[in-house]
């Protein structure tokens, strides 16, 4: 029968030791269980735990203008004659997930032009198309319909304040103005849309800058 042999004093200590750094690993691999830190976020922030790791509230995220308002701009001007109006038109789509309410739509620094009325209407996806380049303001959009898709329904004016503006759809903002009593000659410097989501307030200006006049653009 073979006898055992003890181990020498200095190996079995060295044995002693690599377990002991084993235990503190918990478990000689655990080091490794993740290097590229894919399962952690960064800054510290554990992915999935409340507190400092939760996502961001809805809304945070959306920027100062998510309906994209003040992407296209023009100068127009228009001749109201006697007992006439002018309307003017902001084509806008709703590209997020929220659902915005139409607060008040305003002219911005007018000066001898009023607002009479704002309405908006549902528009056609095929006739506000934002696909490619714009070729210069909301009515340069091309047209592209989509075969498989039915268009949208386009609906009667209603008020603008109040309008809940649902994601993906497309409406057209209607300004109404008319020159102030006894003015020949009118202007804005842009036109204000205000809506709101259920986090927070915007209120952007549409960079139209109208000018009315009494009897010619000239």
């Amino acid at each position: 029968m073979r006898s055992k042999t003890a181990l020498p004093h200095r190996n079995r200590a060295t044995l002693l030791l690599a377990l002991g750094a084993c235990l503190v690993l918990a478990g000689c691999g655990a080091a490794e269980e993740d290097p590229l830190g894919v399962n952690s976020a960064a800054d510290g922030k554990a992915a999935g735990s409340g507190g400092a790791g939760q996502a961001d509230p809805i809304g945070s995220g959306l920027g100062e203008d998510p309906l994209n308002i003040g992407r296209d701009g023009a100068a127009l001007c228009g001749v109201q004659p006697k007992e006439s109006r002018l309307h003017y038109t902001v084509m806008l789509h709703n590209p997020t997930l929220e659902a915005f309410t139409l607060g008040e739509v305003r002219l911005g620094d007018p000066e001898d032009l009023t607002v009479v009325s704002t309405m908006v209407q549902t528009a056609n996806r095929e006739g506000h198309h934002h696909g490619g380049a714009p070729t210069g303001g909301h009515d340069g959009h091309a047209a592209t319909p989509a075969p498989t898709e039915a268009p949208e329904p386009i609906g009667p004016p209603v008020e603008a304040e109040g309008y809940v503006f649902e994601p993906d759809a497309h409406l057209n903002i209607i300004v109404t103005v008319e020159l102030a009593e006894g003015a020949s000659h009118g202007s804005a410097e842009n036109i204000v849309v205000a809506f709101a989501s259920d986090e927070r307030d915007f209120a952007v200006p549409h960079p139209l800058k109208i000018d009315v006049d009494a009897k010619s653009c000239a």
